[in-house]
């Protein structure tokens, strides 16, 4: 009894699945093999598709020569000045530019108050929008080769002279005398105010231990010192001085104003010369 059931078991188990469980089985093998193949798909597509995106960001988005910058907004800079100051090499894929870093680099190395950069696709290409600054007085630096003559604007920014001459003369006869970057905007203050001073503002003179000097028609040399959070005090006091001060005491009459405590202002009087003596 027990081998004629073993033999059944046996006979059961080796025979044809149920309808049921057979079509199953196949509709699973059925979804495995479309998975298979969408999964085959996609990679190829993707691997196609990146292929194709890198060939044309490499070969086709590049700027291949200068003439593909545009350059607007700027009275004396164009392409060259642009290409120069950016650095720029040829040929050079779009996705490896950066509008903000190449910004930052324009505004570093161009007399401009504002750049704006952006990327163009179609065509490829750049579009650089620039603000120019204006030059407001004449300016003097100590460069590495001696001294160099400039400009600078309204915002004491210096401005080379090979770019200033491209453009207007400066807006004012004021001179600004050994500009240095620390003391840029003690000096656009002082070219801000200048037409309440009381007297006409002449020379902006900076020391090379960065100590502020200005010198008026009327009072002459007035000291300032560096202490840049007494400027506005200072100016007010040689607004009061140009027009209080007798006039026996202004201008050529005194050796200058020390107003480094804007308080306490300090008249340096020129000595006065000793009288020939003749020998009887």
């Amino acid at each position: 009894m027990a081998r004629s059931k073993a033999g059944k078991k046996d006979r059961s188990s080796s025979g044809p699945l149920p309808p049921g469980v057979e079509r199953r089985r196949r509709l699973r093998e059925e979804r495995r093999r479309e998975r298979l193949i969408q999964t085959w798909r996609t990679l190829l597509f993707g691997g196609v598709s990146t292929g194709l995106i890198w060939m044309l960001l490499t070969s086709g988005w590049s700027l291949r020569s200068q003439q593909q910058l545009t350059v607007r907004g700027s009275d004396r800079l164009g392409s060259d000045a642009v290409v120069k100051a950016a650095g720029l090499r040829f040929p050079r894929p779009l996705i490896t530019l950066e509008p903000g870093r190449l910004e930052r680099r324009l505004l570093a190395e161009l007399p401009v108050e504002s750049v704006s950069v952006q990327r163009r696709l179609v065509p490829p290409g750049l579009e650089i929008e620039l603000k120019d600054r204006r030059p407001i007085a004449a300016a003097s630096r100590m460069g590495s080769r001696g001294m160099e003559q400039g400009m600078v604007d309204v915002e004491g920014h210096w401005m080379p002279l090979t770019v200033a001459r491209q453009g207007e003369a400066p807006s004012s006869a004021v001179r600004v005398e050994g500009w240095i970057p620390s003391r840029r905007r003690m000096i656009a203050t002082v070219l801000e105010q200048r037409d309440q001073l009381g007297s006409p503002l002449q020379v902006i003179q900076i020391a090379p231990d960065g100590d502020l000097s200005l010198r008026t028609k009327m009072l002459g040399l007035v000291r300032l010192g560096s202490n840049e959070g007494l400027l506005d005090q200072q100016l007010v006091t040689i607004a009061l001085l140009s027009s209080s001060l007798p006039a026996t005491l202004r201008g050529q009459a005194s050796s200058g104003i020390d107003l480094s405590d804007p308080s306490k202002p300090e008249l340096q009087l020129q000595p006065n010369p000793k009288p020939a003596t003749t020998k009887p």
